[in-house]
């Protein structure tokens, strides 16, 4: 019996020397040869093909790390997406580098367990403004990756989507920017090897992609290979989270389960950070640090810190980010990331101390500033005589200034205007004027997390600069000064462009005599006009320095600049025969074309209303060849100069001059012509002013056409005011005159009498002035032909009641027209017909609405209307219901009955958009939707309705 227990238990124990002999045979054979890896050259930043061939990414990291612990070699095999699941399922490659674990990969591979968890997201167009739930999809082609795992989890949970297949994510982004797709799937962030990143992260931002799975991601080997799964799964068991976190941060910025960011900020330093009564952040960066989230599709989480303690938190790691810091020092474990802001220091007096006019009037006296200030040198330096004073907190220089023991501070503008209201001392201290101390701010994070500094660095290179710069008046006293204001006037040039322009100091500019308003040399030699002011912000925005050349004729200057004797020229229209002459910059500026002509003639005529007759024009203008073409019976007259187009016309020699309507204008207004009228010619294409610029000067049509951007339309707009407006002296008092005349006696009644006469003649020539200003100001605004508002005026209109709206909490409608079947009826009985068409379109679509809402031709058949103080949008589908059943019916023209219909796009404010440009584009993607879906009725951004 004993024999027999020991027998068993000996071959027990050879079995067991048996498994494990086999056991370490076998991984002897796991580490005898290289593990090949299979590797997807896409899946940027998990794993990826790199610019020098080699695998790389936060997978191939921990592989790398793994292979280490394990004592193994590894080889990787990069390949794309379906061959490495083919190539690990037969076993030609032994492991997979990381996948995300599905019930179908479940039964074909043996699984690790999981590495971490990952999101998968739908990503949609930035124009899809209400496009927020899975629900909403449907009726949209969602682009995904071949044979990746998103399409077996939508098949799954959201059977009722549409999918289109891709080979890779290169080829799904292509389709996204091209539009093929308007939604797409991905995982946390886009590739950023895909050579148009950044222009698909801006069309498909991260705050408009929609959750849809997260993920288990694994290793895999093929099904059989189990003790090869055990085998990676201790080598990994060995691999420390402090390891992995230090991986994990290198690629993504963060670790892996972690989903938010803590942001550290000061709460006494408004109006930048705060906290508000109730106890919560606020300011000017606390907003700017939120839009950043937004635009990086992070979530973030504020933790307050005093002043003494400042980075304590970030040095510690408790922390992220410190979203805000300006002193010049800090410890060597911390980097800066990004400047996010700079402020300008002032110097701020006490009002002890008088005549005060700059720093050199306070020698001997005390200035108080804070620790650490990128200033400081600079006041010491600069004036030796200052008694500096450092201070640790703004707490203890505030009290030192209440005490009397400071004489001035030196502190960042808004915030000591804020801490002296605060601290009732803002009438014991007043602001030298243009004294100041430009300082940066920057935000801080711990050294070695270069993920996180071009995380930071990108979204905030994401956020367009007008959301900016609103955000920043919010918060700002001086709301025209602020950093991004001053940052959008600045342009930024590249290597190439800053070395041409330390080469070339001058620009020579060509300029024609005498073409006011657009160019001329006033009475005291300077050279102004609407040209010379674009020129001028050209120059402060860019330091291009311009020297100008004037010509008698337009066709001289031109002929100056192929010739380069001058180097550039301004207002002049493209044409293809131009083009191969010189280079042409961005239009910056465009108005209409107009006649000048007899007033006997009639009002609002047309070139049509010129055949047989013969017109004046500027030699050299592009328009002279176009007129010829189209209106062959019109006799054209070259003339060199405006004054000799005018001359033409007050002779006789010509029945009108064409001309822009700035230089027509001002020549109206020079000569007192009250016996000619002008018309305007909306038959012809707006004159599109470029700058031109000789052929061999690139770089300097580059750095023009990055300053026309920086140039806004409110900025355009104080130019066209400043040379549109009529200013005229009204002579002699009246009142002056008769008791001039009651002195001197009835010698001179003689005379008076004729100065009150040339009086009248005076106010007579004024009125008539006035209303050319008037009507001036008018075709700035309105339609020529309709009378309607025009775009420029509808985007006034907008802009005014978007702040309304949104004090009231109202709502209000943007509803875009497109007239269907117009171009038929115009194409068929010509221009006239159509004209008459479009007024009785505009009376109708004024009979649809109240007096407060605005009726806008906004281009050729197309029209808009803005419906205010709605309070919901049901109130603006009653509206595009009554439009719709008027447009259908029949309209009595002078050739015959026609019938058209029209199509409507509606956006509405907030839900659409908060500025004029979101809500027009909104409901002009919403009329082309319409258009393409059968005409003939309207549609808001989520609903359809159909005039019955």
């Amino acid at each position: 019996m004993q024999l027999n227990y020991f027998v068993r238990c000996l071959i027990l124990l050879v079995m067991c020397f048996a498994v494990i002999v086999q056991a370490n045979n076998e991984r002897f054979e796991i580490s005898a040869k290289p593990l090949t890896i299979a590797i997807n050259k896409t899946s940027y930043p998990y794993m990826f093909l790199n610019d020098k061939g080699q695998a790389d990414g936060l997978m191939p990291d921990l592989w790398k790390l793994w292979a280490e612990r394990q004592g193994v070699e590894i080889e990787f095999i990069t390949t794309d997406w379906l061959s490495t699941l083919s190539q690990v399922q037969s076993g030609e490659v032994d492991i997979h580098g990381g996948m995300t674990k599905t019930v179908k990969r479940s039964k074909e591979f043996s699984l690790t367990p999981s590495f971490f968890y990952h999101d998968f997201y739908f990503y949609t167009h930035r124009d899809f403004t209400n496009l927020t739930e899975i629900s909403q999809l449907s009726p949209y082609i969602i682009g995904l990756v071949r044979g990746s795992s998103h399409a077996a989890i939508i098949l799954e949970k959201y059977p009722h989507l549409k999918l289109r297949l891709y080979e890779n994510r290169h080829v799904l982004y292509q389709a996204a920017l091209a539009n093929e797709i308007m939604v797409y799937t991905d995982v946390e962030k886009p590739s950023k090897l895909f050579s148009e990143y950044f222009e698909l992260n801006k069309q498909y931002p991260p705050y408009k992609r929609i959750s849809f799975y997260q993920g288990e991601y694994v290793a895999a080997t093929s099904i059989e290979n189990t003790l090869l799964k055990d085998f990676i799964v201790e080598g990994f068991d060995k691999i420390t989270l402090a390891e992995k976190s230090l991986i994990e941060k290198k690629w993504l910025g963060r670790e892996k389960s972690s989903k938010t960011l803590l942001l550290s900020f000061l709460t006494q330093a408004p109006p930048y950070m705060g906290v508000s009564p109730t106890g919560q952040p606020q300011g000017l960066f606390i907003d700017l640090w939120r839009l950043w989230a937004k635009e990086s599709g992070i979530e973030i989480e504020f933790i307050a810190q005093s002043p003494s303690q400042e980075l304590a938190m970030l040095q510690g790691g408790d922390v992220d980010i410190h979203i805000g810091y300006s002193a010049e020092n800090f410890n060597n474990k911390l980097q800066i990331a990004s400047q996010i802001y700079g402020v300008d220091a002032g110097v701020f007096v006490s009002t002890r101390i008088d005549n005060v006019y700059s720093l050199k009037d306070l020698q001997g006296k005390r200035i108080g500033i804070l620790a650490g200030t990128t200033y400081e040198n600079t006041l010491t330096k600069r004036y030796p005589n200052l008694k500096v004073q450092v201070y640790q907190t703004a707490n203890e220089l505030l009290h030192q200034a209440e005490l009397g023991n400071v004489d001035a501070m030196v502190s960042a503008q808004e915030y000591l205007n804020a801490r002296l209201i605060q601290s009732n001392l803002q009438s014991s201290f007043y602001q030298l004027k243009n004294v100041t101390f430009p300082t940066p701010v920057y935000s801080l994070v711990k050294k070695g997390n270069d993920k996180l500094v071009e995380l930071i660095n990108e979204g905030f290179n994401n956020i367009p600069i007008e959301q900016l710069i609103r955000l920043e008046r919010n918060w700002l006293i001086d709301k025209n000064n602020g950093y991004f204001v001053r940052s959008a006037e600045k342009v930024s040039l590249s290597q190439s462009e800053q070395l041409w322009l330390e080469k070339n100091q001058k620009v020579n500019v060509g300029l024609v005599n005498n073409l006011m308003p657009m160019e001329f040399v006033n009475a005291k030699g300077q050279v102004t006009g609407i040209n010379p002011d674009v020129l001028k912000l050209i120059s402060d925005r860019s330091g291009l320095a311009f020297e100008f050349t004037f010509f008698d004729s337009w066709s001289d200057l031109y002929q100056g600049l192929v010739e380069q004797e001058i180097d550039m020229l301004a207002s002049v229209s493209v044409t293809q025969e131009r083009k191969k002459q010189v280079l042409f910059t961005q239009p910056y500026w465009s108005m209409a074309w107009v006649i000048l002509h007899q007033r006997q003639l009639g009002s609002q005529l047309t070139l049509n209303s010129f055949h047989g007759k013969r017109l004046a024009i500027i030699k050299g203008y592009y328009l002279s060849y176009a007129i010829r073409k189209e209106h062959p019976l019109i006799s054209l007259k070259l003339v060199d100069t405006h004054n000799a187009g005018l001359l033409a016309v007050q002779q006789g020699k010509v029945d009108g001059f064409i001309s822009n309507i700035a230089s027509a204008s001002e020549l109206m207004k020079r000569e007192s012509l009250s016996v000619l009228d002008m018309s305007v010619l909306e038959e012809l294409q707006r004159d599109i002013s470029h700058f031109a610029i000789r052929p061999d000067w690139l770089e300097l049509q580059q750095i023009i056409n990055k300053t026309l951007l920086t140039i806004s339309e409110n900025e355009k707009q104080k130019i066209y005011d400043r040379w549109f407006g009529v200013n005229i002296e009204t002579g002699f008092n009246k009142d002056v005159v008769m008791r001039v005349s009651a002195q001197i006696g009835v010698l001179i009644l003689i005379i008076i009498i004729a100065i009150i006469m040339w009086n009248r003649r005076l106010y007579g020539e004024i009125k008539t002035r006035k209303l050319l200003e008037e009507k001036m100001k008018h075709m700035a605004t309105h339609d020529e032909l309709t009378g309607l508002a025009n775009r420029v005026l509808l985007k006034d209109r907008i802009n005014t009641a978007i702040s309304f709206h949104q004090r009231q909490q109202l709502q209000m409608a943007v509803l875009f027209l497109d007239l269907d079947g117009f171009k038929t009826i115009n194409d068929t009985h010509g221009h006239d017909v159509g004209d008459e068409l479009l007024v009785k379109v505009a009376n109708k679509l004024k009979s649809c609405v109240r007096q407060s809402d605005t009726v806008v031709r906004f281009g050729g058949d197309e029209f808009v209307l803005l419906l205010t103080g709605l309070h919901k949008k049901s109130e603006a589908a009653y509206i595009a219901d009554k439009v719709l059943k008027l447009m259908q019916q029949p309209f009595e023209l002078s050739v015959e009955q026609v019938n058209i219909g029209c199509s409507i796009g509606i956006a509405m404010y907030p839900d659409d958009g908060v500025t004029d440009n979101d809500l027009l584009k909104i409901a002009d993607t919403l009329m082309y939707r319409v258009k393409a879906n059968g005409k003939n009725h309207y549609v808001f951004n989520s609903d359809t309705y159909t005039a019955k």
